[in-house]
């Protein structure tokens, strides 16, 4: 009787902690994912780009967004100097606080933010509509490990941005990490 008992509870604990990583790392990866796919949108029609050292190298992201939009959410050019062309709007910068916002702060939640650049870096407005649900302390896109910023540039007008999400989970004692990649194009770069 006891063996059988011992082999059930070794099952049930099997089955528990397949359970909790299929959950765990699925939970991860959307959060990663999330955040690469979230930054990628404002990275690929921006016109500019900075990568800043908040705590760690490259761990922020501030981009340019033309100043004109249509209706359907796509920044358009207008016609300036004779072509083409994007004009410069807001600043917009990317990294991970608290539940606070704070640009001072580390935290797991990523974060959008408005930045005024003669205030900087006390000039950055957090969004919190943005990043949070509903107003309430709850992250959309958390819980991330880590982010990080980097890019290739082929030439003066065309440039990569390359955005790496970390985020964890448990199985047991352990914790494991899932890291996603996305490589961006910034299509507007003037």
């Amino acid at each position: 009787m006891a063996l059988v008992l011992t082999s059930l509870c070794g099952v049930y604990f099997a089955v528990a902690n397949q359970w909790q990583r299929q959950q765990g790392e699925g939970d991860a990866l959307v959060a990663a994912s999330s955040a690469c796919s979230r930054v990628a949108d404002y990275v690929s029609q921006s016109t500019g780009f900075v990568i800043v050292d908040r705590f760690h190298a490259g761990d922020t992201l501030i981009v340019n967004l033309p100043a004109d939009q249509a209706h359907d959410g796509l920044y358009v050019p207008i016609w300036s100097d004779g072509k083409l062309q994007h004009r410069p709007g807001d600043w917009v910068v990317f990294y991970l606080s608290n539940s606070s916002g704070s640009y001072h702060q580390t935290g797991d939640i990523l974060w959008a933010a408005t930045v005024d650049w003669d205030n900087y870096p006390w000039g950055v407005a957090p969004d919190r509509s943005w990043s949070l649900y509903y107003e309430q302390d709850t992250g959309r896109i958390a819980p991330l490990k880590s982010l990080q910023f980097s890019w290739l540039s082929y030439d003066s007008e065309h440039s990569r941005v390359w955005i790496t999400a970390t985020s964890s989970y448990r199985v047991g004692d352990t914790e494991k990490q899932l890291q996603v990649s996305r490589k961006v194009f910034v299509r507007n770069a003037e």
